[in-house]
């Protein structure tokens, strides 16, 4: 028998500079160093944030004696699928009084886009082909999971304005435009990954021509409250496309608000025309999970699903959320204040405008590179950094970093 693999030639693949900046923020000895590129909401300790509710009732089932092992239904939980859809779109949601709203669980967000996709390749081929509008800058992320599901005919859309550190409406409008009729549109909402917060206006204006263009959405509900504090608002978006009539995906993720980063607790929600098209995609959905986990993990979804379907737990999480966003416009306050005592050359505005966990900074990607290597600062590559990766011990060195950077030209 040979002694070389079948698997000789195939290539390593390179690692994501994100990957790489993790890589070298372990390794690093200095004792300044801060990493402001994680994905998770952390404490001031640097340890992720647990709603304390959430953690109650996180150990109260893990140590329960009498605990059910038993596998989950290959499509969660009734009562966590009651409850996660009556929280994306409120109870008194006509789509959920009609009876046209359901949801599968999925291994986080990132399972239920996967599923989604390879879902609406196989029957959402209207023009014979499926074209997927995909934001920037946060397009590489979707990007690989519609591609890998299968969808190729990709159409990237303008979010961001890197000039004027805002939203790129005019551009955004205008590309949706210009995109194929019957066009899947991935819509992050809540905490996406520019801070950026759309008002109700802006989303109307998006509505009103994917409407005309009878497009998909596909939306991105990542930690609902965490964006404004308020669960009702950061999902007014979906809502409002609801009571559009349009037919439509949403992705939810319970990591951040929840604290779940390990357990990987997402759904997705399906709001479609009636019940019996509900049943025939919940069916084609069931198989298409069945052959990629059988039946989803169940502790994290236990944990929502008591916590959203207990009064007192439910009003308790909520507070928990408000505290939390409090804290984040305070750290976006405090680094705004501290770049303008610097005496930094441009304006800080977008930090404080922006919400959520994360915020773009503006700065270049020789910039980030620089503050890494010299300063012991890891940011994304695109200058995004998450918030509450500044507490009081280390902003005033980032911001010093930062603003170094900026005025003495990275020498």
């Amino acid at each position: 028998m040979t002694s070389l693999s079948v698997f000789l030639d195939i290539p390593k693949t390179p690692k994501e500079i994100e990957k790489l900046q993790e890589e070298a923020f372990l390794t690093d000895t200095d004792d300044r160093k801060v990493i402001l590129q994680r994905r998770e909401l952390v404490s001031d300790d640097g340890q992720p944030w647990v709603p304390p509710p959430v953690r109650r009732v996180y150990l109260q089932i893990i140590s329960d004696p009498t605990r059910n092992y038993e596998p989950q239904p290959i499509t969660g939980s009734t009562e966590f699928i009651r409850g996660v859809t009556e929280l994306a779109l409120g109870k008194n949601s006509k789509a959920i009084l009609e009876n046209r709203a359901s949801g599968i669980q999925t291994v986080g967000s990132t399972g239920a886009f996967r599923v989604g996709a390879e879902f609406l390749r196989r029957w959402y081929n209207i023009n014979g082909k499926v074209s997927a509008c995909i934001p920037l800058p946060a397009y590489d992320w979707y990007l690989r999971t519609f591609e890998a599901a299968g969808v190729t005919d990709i159409c990237p859309y303008r979010f961001w304005d890197s000039k004027n550190m805002s939203l790129a409406l005019p551009e955004m409008l205008e590309d949706l435009q210009n995109s194929p009729d019957f066009s899947v549109v991935v819509l992050p909402t809540s905490c996406n990954p520019t801070g950026i917060q759309l008002a109700n206006s802006e989303w109307k204006q998006i509505a009103d021509i994917m409407k005309k263009k009878n497009m998909f959405p596909f939306f991105h509900l990542a930690a609902q409250g965490l964006a404004s504090g308020d669960l009702e608002a950061d999902a007014w978006p979906l809502r409002y496309f609801v009571s559009e009539d349009f037919e439509l995906f949403c992705a939810q993720s319970f990591s951040a608000n929840f604290g779940l980063y390990g357990e990987s607790v997402g759904n997705l929600l399906i709001v479609l025309r009636n019940n019996e098209v509900v049943i025939r995609v919940r069916s084609q959905l069931e198989a298409l999970v069945q052959g990629k986990w059988s039946t989803p993990p169940a502790i994290g979804s236990r944990v929502v699903a008591t916590v959203l379907n207990n009064p007192t737990l439910y009003a308790e999480w909520k507070d928990s959320l408000k505290t939390a966003v409090i804290r984040l416009l305070i750290i976006r306050e405090k680094m705004r204040e501290r770049m303008r005592l610097l005496g930094t050359l441009r304006s800080w505005e977008h930090i404080t405008k922006q919400g959520g966990l994360f915020a773009i900074t503006g700065l270049t990607s020789d910039q980030v590179d620089f503050l890494a290597k010299k300063k012991h600062v890891y940011l994304c590559i695109n200058g995004q950094i998450n918030i509450s990766g500044l507490n009081a011990t280390n902003l005033n060195y980032v911001t010093q970093s930062i603003n170094d950077v900026i005025l003495k030209g990275m020498t």
